[in-house]
């Protein structure tokens, strides 16, 4: 009588198959885990390398910051004497171009009156004279239109009067004899007051 052992043949094989099912299972699970702990670690090392730069830069920019506030410090009370000069010192040239514009005006209408009667040529009078601002109107009489010409142009070469204009003229009778009324209207100009103005003025 023949007798097969059924029982076991199926343990041996079912017990190989399972073995080797799970074993061939695990293999790729493991080496998954290990790839992804290496992509997060050098993630990590990243990022650390990143924070570690950044803190040195902002570091040495605190340090840089530091250095500066001390210098500024050092400096502060340097910097409010050189500020107390320059106030002290634009005070004094306000003072200065005060007190000349002061002489100017004062000693202006005399000059100008000289200036004035210096540049009359022969045969013309002055009448009247009326100054507003810088502007001066001058009333005379003269012997001819060539006079009144001739005063115009020692006006223009003088340094005290500029953009001289002959606003009106006119030929009158006076006891037989025939003489020009004129009117004009210049500028005044302080020569040291506009130097420019005066040396042009010159220069015509």
């Amino acid at each position: 009588m023949i007798r097969v052992n059924l029982l076991g043949s199926q343990e041996a094989v079912g017990g190989g198959g399972l073995g080797e099912s799970f074993g061939g299972g695990e293999g790729p699970e493991k080496k998954g885990i290990v790839v992804g702990i290496a992509i997060l670690g050098i993630a990590i090392g990243a990022i650390a390398f990143q924070w570690l730069g950044s803190t040195r830069e902002i570091n040495q920019l605190d340090e840089e910051i530091n250095e500066m506030t001390q210098e500024k410090t050092r400096l502060a009370p340097i910097i409010a004497q050189v500020e107390e000069y320059q106030a002290k010192l634009t005070e004094l040239e306000e003072k200065e171009r005060l007190i000349e514009r002061l002489k100017n005006e004062r000693q202006g209408p005399v000059r100008m009156l000289d200036a004035l009667s210096a540049e009359l040529p022969d045969f013309v009078w002055l009448t009247d004279l009326v100054q507003r601002g810088t502007q001066v109107t001058i009333d005379g009489m003269a012997a001819s239109l060539v006079s009144v010409a001739d005063y115009i142009r020692k006006l223009e070469d003088s340094e005290w009067f500029e953009n001289v204009e002959l606003v009106d003229a006119s030929v009158n009778t006076r006891q037989e004899q025939e003489f020009t009324e004129f009117q004009l209207r210049t500028q005044l100009v302080t020569p040291s007051a506009d130097p420019q103005s005066a040396g042009g003025a010159g220069a015509r």
